[in-house]
């Protein structure tokens, strides 16, 4: 469990290694400021990404860092600097960072400023095995904040971008160099204004399905850009979704005590999709609920 800690001035971020049958905390990994973590598929690794609480650089930034941890023994067994990490301002939010099917390559979300205020967004791909990061990235102009979805495939990987409301999907060589200079894009209709993307995964082969923040649900194929099906899960509770007003100077969000999906990462195990839910009302992406879905037939 990452503890963001970000209420405070003197904040120390942490993690916490929960066992579940003893309902207890069993151990503690300090972190630097705000931490980010993925862990692989066996529970041996757990990657850590923190900034420095030193200041560093023109801009007084800390100097990130990725720490590749044995869960076993909690020893550090590499360190690399992991620069120009998406950092969010708010005390809640994802993750931007995502492991590959098979575990080889792990995906990171990046922001590198440019001249006049500009910024070039895209994802760095970290080799696990060799513990370094591969010179190819790929490039996500105005993505914004985002979703990464590593296809079971383990050499495709796609991107929700929250800013554009698209999608975009990119291939990869065995050595994860990106067969295309640029990911496909696709757009995601959707009710502007009273709906955003929610989350997805990989549902079929070159297939992925987009949940949105109101329950609807779209299944794409990738590689043609159509849409396969689209529909409405039936949550029970049935989810209530507050309305918006235009985006207009002085505009307010119209509160209500509805929930709605929310942008956190979906597990599949077993056939079962968990969707984070949370009450429109809460802060940021507090969630309060859980809904668990059949992942064919949602």
């Amino acid at each position: 469990i990452v503890d963001s800690d970000r209420g405070s001035s003197d904040s120390h971020e942490q993690l916490f290694a929960v066992d579940p049958e003893r309902k207890a905390i069993v151990k503690t990994y300090p972190t630097g400021s705000h931490p980010d973590i993925a862990l692989s598929r066996d529970g041996t690794r757990l990657y850590v990404a923190s900034e420095s609480r030193v200041p560093e650089g023109p801009e007084g930034a800390g100097a990130g860092r990725l720490d590749v941890v044995d869960t076993a023994t909690g020893t550090t067994v590499a360190s690399v600097a992991d620069p120009n990490r998406w950092i969010a301002k708010g005390p809640l939010y994802g993750s931007e960072m995502a492991l590959s099917a098979d575990g080889h390559w792990l995906y990171v979300y990046k922001l590198m400023p440019g001249p006049e205020n500009t910024v070039s967004e895209f994802v760095a791909i970290f080799d696990t095995a060799a513990n370094k990061f591969l010179p190819d990235t790929i490039s996500l102009p105005k993505c914004g904040a985002s979703f990464l979805v590593p296809w079971p495939n383990g050499r495709t990987l796609s991107v929700l971008c929250f800013v554009t409301e698209d999608l975009r999907t990119i291939q990869f060589s065995d050595q994860g160099i990106p067969a295309t200079q640029l990911p496909t894009v696709i757009a995601i209709p959707h009710d502007w204004g009273r709906t955003r993307l929610g989350t997805a995964f990989a549902s079929g082969e070159n297939e992925l399905t987009v949940l949105m923040t109101d329950g609807k649900y779209r299944r794409v194929n990738v590689q043609t850009g159509t849409t396969v099906q689209e529909g409405e899960i039936n949550f029970s509770p049935p989810l209530t979704p507050p309305g918006w007003h235009p985006e207009i100077p002085g505009a307010e969000h119209v509160p209500s005590l509805g929930r709605r999906v929310i942008g956190s990462r979906i597990l599949e195990s077993q056939g079962r999709l968990y969707v984070p839910l949370r009450r429109s009302d809460l802060y940021m992406h507090a969630a309060d609920a859980i809904a668990v879905l059949d992942a064919k037939t949602l």
